[in-house]
């Protein structure tokens, strides 16, 4: 889905964020808040692609061939993609990430020179996610060791996997503006999370915002105003040009 404002801002084309959901998520995400989000871009002057990584929402695949690594090339393509499309100012590129998709973010935004980029409670330690295996069911019966999560099948290989991606690492050297915002009550990450991002971010520009009381989705109506609010205004101060800001 490609949300586009109403008139082009400038004439070398539109500043633009791209999304990237959680674990089991979707382009939509909980309470819809993706598409909240990129409606409020579309008001400043900001277009967004929201998508589904393979295997998940209405794309292609089974969830059972999931990888991160798979995302993360699905990412690519996504940034690719969007860099080519009409109207778009691949120079002013922004990215957002949920959960296991601010790993995704946090892993591609140096080599995708995105201009800005904010993280929603991120998965900063993506192989802690190993100890998922213990809350799983036993191996489901003629799946090749997949287990059974929340009504999804989780591959072995997405669980052997998964600790070989270091977003944290990814970020050490990644110099644009960056924001953390993580919910306070986080019933699957602990606060240890957003400052392991905030610490190792290399950029000049960053900050970090703990959402008071909110859980891992920020699943109120006052927790997805504040983290909403807080993002676009970070990606209006950091793709539109002082001239477009004004307005």
């Amino acid at each position: 889905m490609i949300h586009r404002p109403l008139r082009a801002r400038s004439r070398r084309g539109t500043p633009a964020v791209i999304f990237f959901h959680g674990f089991t998520g979707d382009r939509m995400e909980s309470h819809w808040i993706f598409i909240k989000c990129a409606r409020a871009l579309a008001a400043v002057g900001i277009a967004s692609l929201r998508f589904d990584f393979y295997g998940s929402g209405e794309s292609e695949g089974e969830f059972c061939e999931v990888t991160l690594q798979s995302e993360i090339a699905d990412a690519r393509s996504a940034i690719d993609f969007f860099r080519r499309y009409r109207g778009i100012d691949r120079n002013r590129l922004g990215l957002l990430g949920l959960s296991l998709g601010g790993a995704v973010a946090a892993h591609v935004a140096r080599e995708a020179q995105a201009r800005a980029l904010v993280l929603w409670s991120a998965v900063a330690r993506p192989g802690e996610l190993r100890s998922l295996a213990g809350r799983l069911s036993k191996p489901i019966q003629g799946s090749d060791g997949a287990r059974e999560y929340g009504g999804h099948a989780v591959s072995a290989r997405f669980l052997e996997s998964i600790g070989k991606i270091d977003p944290v690492g990814s970020l050490a050297e990644f110099k644009s503006p960056t924001l953390v915002i993580h919910p306070e009550k986080d019933e699957h990450l602990s606060l240890a999370h957003p400052e392991d991002y905030y610490r190792a971010i290399g950029a000049a520009v960053k900050d970090k915002v703990i959402i008071q009381g909110a859980d891992h989705t920020f699943s109120s109506l006052a927790w997805e105003d504040q983290v909403i609010r807080r993002s676009v205004e970070w990606f209006r101060s950091h793709l539109l040009p002082d001239s477009e800001n004004g307005e």
